[in-house]
């Protein structure tokens, strides 16, 4: 590996480069572990500056123990490398494949929803009340939504980095003036520069923002997983996405082979759960189960002809014959029924 900036951050990152097929493997400080296939997707199709979030918030950073990366390759060839890993084979790694779509559908469109997620990072990054941490220009740039992009005749460049202080300072002030975070002002340097801490009534609003995160757009799948679901896989993670959430599959949370404490905080912090029950999975069951003693919405699936369990057969379910029919009506059902 060798030491270049990440494409989407700036961060000194380091960089691998294979050429059967042309890849680059990232492995950033900021964004975490990535891979961009040049054959299969180009990076531009994304939004850089959502991207640049999307990526703080929600990448696999280094460590030893982490397998999973962000893709750009194909699908196929991400499912490929799943059951390799599965199978105990981890050259390859646990890829989740990276889409324009997730990006889009997480990026917090309104200022408010953008101060409650940057609560929350600094929550998770500040490991005692009142400590004040020090965050590098890159990741509170990305973790502030800072655009770093403008889009100039086809090309993505890179703003001035007394726009980017600006824009950050115009978050900090307001965060101060709400008095949801302080700064340590006696450290010399440009606001934006200081150690943050989070105030009592910062924390207050996490409390609240941790007790409701239904307001996301996360939305766990429980159903069966393998080669012969495949199609329903696809057809339900499309039928989420075009609604406008996104779709979290089991089988891309790191777990042990059975129920796991960071599985449960997935459906937590779900803001419904989509369960099939066409192949009578008992983990599905158990997720439904769950999801609705947390109170959370629960639209269930199943293939026609299939025997329901007694406990749950009244409940208003898509019956469907064919994967192609799932998603225009697990579309409606969301929008009609998911505020």
């Amino acid at each position: 590996m060798e030491e270049k900036n990440c494409i989407v951050c700036g961060s000194e990152a380091l960089v691998q480069l294979n050429m059967d097929p042309v890849k680059y493997f990232y492995s950033c400080p900021v964004c975490g572990r990535y891979e961009y296939y040049v054959s299969f997707a180009e990076l531009t199709d994304f939004d850089l500056n959502h991207l640049g979030a999307y990526l703080v918030y929600n990448g696999f950073k280094e460590s030893i123990s982490e397998y999973r990366y962000f893709s750009t390759m194909s699908k196929e060839r991400c499912d490929e490398y799943k059951r390799e890993f599965a199978k105990g084979n981890v050259i390859h790694g646990n890829p989740v494949r990276l889409e324009v779509e997730n990006v889009e559908n997480w990026y917090p469109k309104k200022f408010s929803e953008k101060v409650d997620h940057i609560l929350l990072y600094l929550d998770s990054k500040i490991l005692h009340w009142g400590e004040y941490i020090k965050l590098e220009k890159e990741e509170l740039f990305s973790c502030f939504f800072v655009d770093r992009y403008d889009y100039v005749n086809g090309n993505y460049e890179r703003r001035s980095e007394s726009a980017l202080k600006s824009q950050a300072k115009y978050m900090m002030r307001y965060l101060k003036k709400q008095e949801l975070i302080e700064t340590l002002d006696s450290v010399n340097g440009e606001e934006c520069e200081k150690p943050i801490s989070v105030t009592p009534k910062g924390y207050a609003r996490i409390d609240v923002l941790q007790k409701n995160t239904a307001n996301g757009k996360n939305v766990l799948v429980a159903m069966k997983f393998g080669e012969d679901t495949k199609k329903l896989r696809e057809a339900i993670k499309k039928g989420i996405t075009e609604a406008g959430y996104i779709a979290i599959l089991i089988d891309e949370v790191e777990h042990n082979g059975f129920i796991t404490p960071e599985l449960l905080k997935h459906i937590r912090d779900s803001k419904f759960v989509v369960v099939d029950l066409s192949h009578q999975n008992n983990g599905a069951y158990f997720e439904e189960g769950y999801a609705m003693g947390l109170g959370k919405p629960v639209i269930q699936l199943c293939k026609k002809n299939v025997q329901l369990h007694f406990d749950i057969a009244q409940k208003n379910t898509i019956i469907w014959e064919t994967e192609d029919e799932i998603v225009d009506r697990l579309k409606n059902r969301i929008k009609a029924t998911i505020e």
